[in-house]
């Protein structure tokens, strides 16, 4: 993985809008000196989950960083709340914060920034409030992908959308994005939206409903990995399971990446999916966060340090748009993707 930007593309551009810069302007972090880093989750209990808390682990070791938590809400945003207070107040120095709603995070975020803590937003960007960097894949382009994945499989019926929750800026994006390009570019296509919050008992039943309501389903759209394997387990038990590419096949398109995804896709029940990588999401959150104590300074249009193009905006804050590619047969043994190397550990 690419090292640290050094020299010229760390060096300083003057603070303001599209701009980030460390803590409260005081001392900085020494280049070798451990910091207390704070992480606030919302979830543990994902394969995806899994994998980032370890990788966490791993490069909080090579930058120095001692954590504390993480603290995990179980999507409550009021939670969410306090820890990030309880954080800061067990000496956290910096924060990653990967937030329930985009919205309800302001005033956490508000709460640090009064105490000169910079945040690190990891995975879901915030609507409101400061962060010094926002480390996120385009969540547009995740629902784009997966439209056109299944818009050039089926030639006309009905698709189930899986939605995340739409109180996260990704599940708003994967849906607007998946939605606009159906409407645009498949207009024989009928999208059936179904709200689960990220919920994976929520989605397999609605995976289920979508089966027993529209006799023409010929695509599942899910846009996260979790309720897989329930959806798959419904096709069989509604006697609807078709191996890929056999006729009656339901398309499915799953968003993340983990390890069972890679196996399904290989193992032919699975079509594609989005890699959501988390080891460059774990890297690049606990990097950006020494930068922060280090007082380093990024600049929209500014090469990203995960090397993934410039950096973007998302409100006033900025982001490094890590790369996240479609998955199909044609690429999933490819050894750079996440899920495979996390498959071998």
């Amino acid at each position: 993985m690419a090292a640290l930007l050094v020299g010229p593309l760390a060096a300083c551009s003057e603070s303001g809008p599209g701009s980030s810069s460390g803590g409260s302007g005081g001392s900085k972090l020494g280049k070798t000196e451990t910091f207390k880093l704070g992480v606030s989750l919302a979830l543990n209990n994902t394969d995806f989950w899994t994998s980032y808390i370890g990788y966490q682990k791993q490069y909080a070791k090579q930058y120095h960083a001692k954590l504390i938590g993480p603290l995990v809400n179980n999507n409550d945003s009021g939670k969410q709340i306090s820890d990030i207070r309880t954080l800061i107040s067990e000496g956290a120095q910096a924060l990653i914060v990967n937030p329930v709603d985009s919205a309800a995070i302001k005033p956490a975020l508000d709460y640090a920034k009064s105490k000169g803590i910079p945040v690190v937003s990891v995975d879901v960007a915030p609507s409101a409030g400061d962060t010094y960097m926002i480390v996120r894949a385009d969540n547009e382009l995740y629902g784009t992908e997966s439209c056109e994945y299944i818009g050039t499989h089926a030639k006309s019926g009905t698709v189930a959308e899986l939605q995340g929750d739409l109180s996260s800026l990704n599940g708003r994006d994967r849906s607007t994005a998946f939605e606009k390009c159906m409407a645009s570019k498949f207009p024989k296509l009928k999208v059936a939206k179904y709200p689960t919050k990220w919920d994976a008992s929520t989605a397999t039943t609605a995976a289920a409903t979508a089966m027993s309501s529209h006799k023409d389903l010929v695509g599942i759209y899910t846009q996260w990995s979790g309720p897989v394997p329930g959806i798959l387990q419904a096709e069989k038990s509604a006697g609807k399971y078709k191996a890929v590419g056999k006729p009656g096949h339901i398309i499915m398109v799953s968003n993340d990446g983990v390890p069972f995804e890679m196996k399904d896709i290989r193992d032919g029940v699975l079509d594609a999916t989005v890699s959501q990588p988390a080891t460059l999401y774990a890297k690049y959150a606990v990097s950006y966060s020494r930068d922060a104590l280090m007082g380093k300074k990024y600049a929209k249009g500014q090469q990203a340090a995960s090397g993934a193009g410039p950096l973007v905006t998302v409100g006033s804050n900025l982001e490094d748009p890590i790369k996240a590619p479609l998955v199909t047969k044609d690429n999933v043994d490819d050894p750079s993707l996440w899920g495979n190397q996390a498959a071998t550990k």
